[in-house]
């Protein structure tokens, strides 16, 4: 992350809704599709992205048997999905997003999208999108944050693993 003094613009409370929809707005207008999820779409059967860790640690459905080991990887180790935009590779194949108009907008750095994940704009023009992981209910009703990121792209768990092994295990949360 080049240089962007993630903890300077905390304090300073500039990352607000306000300053991400505009964030958003550029990246849209960049040709970048949000419509169908930050990563793009996960397809008809209403998976997240981070279904197949959660079929690892518990079964599809949550059908068990729990995978204590699958579990201690997941929370120990987790590393968020994204996607990246290579300015030069897209430009090469004729991807329709505009890169320029991005970094003449967005300076580099890390901005949240949302409570849905965040994109790193680099000075090489380059652009990352991070999917958040959900933990969902099984009616589908309530989402809550796993893991969110701090200023160097490392995850921060939202709960202790005991409150999380509970949740998913006892609460038959899912992992979307």
């Amino acid at each position: 992350m080049d240089n962007f003094d993630f903890k300077k613009y905390l304090a300073e409370g500039r990352l607000l809704k306000e300053e991400l929809r505009d964030v958003e707005n550029i990246l849209v207008k960049a040709g970048f599709n949000f419509e169908d999820g930050l990563l793009g779409g996960v397809g008809s059967g209403g998976a997240g992205y981070y279904d197949g860790v959660n079929d690892d640690i518990y079964g599809y459905n949550q059908s068990g048997p729990w995978n204590e080991e699958e579990f201690n990887k997941f929370y120990n180790n987790f590393s968020f999905n994204s996607n990246v935009y290579e300015k030069e590779f897209a430009e090469e194949n004729d991807y329709p997003y505009d890169f320029d108009m991005v970094a003449q907008m967005v300076k580099p750095g890390m901005y949240a999208v949302g409570d849905n994940g965040y994109v790193e704009i680099r000075s090489n023009g380059d652009i990352e999108i991070y999917a958040i992981p959900q933990l969902s209910d099984k009616e589908g009703r309530e989402f809550l944050p796993a893991f969110k990121m701090d200023d160097n792209g490392k995850p921060i768990p939202q709960f202790s693993k005991d409150e999380m092994r509970k949740m998913l295990k006892d609460d038959l949360y899912y992992i979307i």
